[in-house]
């Protein structure tokens, strides 16, 4: 089961977007890095809030090498942690899932933790990698 922290928002914690339209994520893939290495990619699509305004609502997906793809994440202002972190060229996020299984009374569960936490460096690709990447990568938005 996959837990969501909730940041509460502070008035002084509000991050005032560089592009509030948040043009690079609409269909933007950028790579996530540790100590250089390439690990995987962060997809990402805008979508619109319909309560209370019309404001971006970003919603991120990890991409691991293999393949593999964690569950989809959002952001939304006024404090735009996840925005606010690639802005900085980092993500602070976890390593692969990790499939576990247990047995209760004799029937099998299967279920995911979140891997160790890491701090990647985070970089976006221009528009076309970004869009041969979405497409090698088999992504939809219907992902998100």
């Amino acid at each position: 089961m996959w837990a969501t922290i909730v940041r509460m928002a502070d008035p002084g914690d509000s991050y005032p977007l560089p592009d509030p339209k948040l043009r690079a994520y609409d269909h933007g893939l950028g790579t996530l890095s540790l100590d250089g290495e390439l690990r995987g990619y962060l997809a990402s699509v805008v979508r619109r809030m319909t309560f209370p305004s019309k404001a971006p609502w970003p919603w991120f997906r990890v991409i691991w090498l293999d393949g593999r793809m964690e569950p989809s994440f959002e952001d939304y202002g006024p404090g735009w942690w996840t925005v606010r972190e690639l802005d900085a060229g980092t993500l602070d996020y976890n390593g692969p899932s990790i499939d576990k299984e247990r047995r209760v009374l004799g029937v099998r569960f299967r279920y995911s933790v979140p891997g160790d936490d890491c701090a990647f460096d985070f970089a976006w690709l221009d528009r076309e990698a970004a869009a041969a990447k979405w497409n090698e990568l088999g992504l939809r938005d219907e992902d998100f």
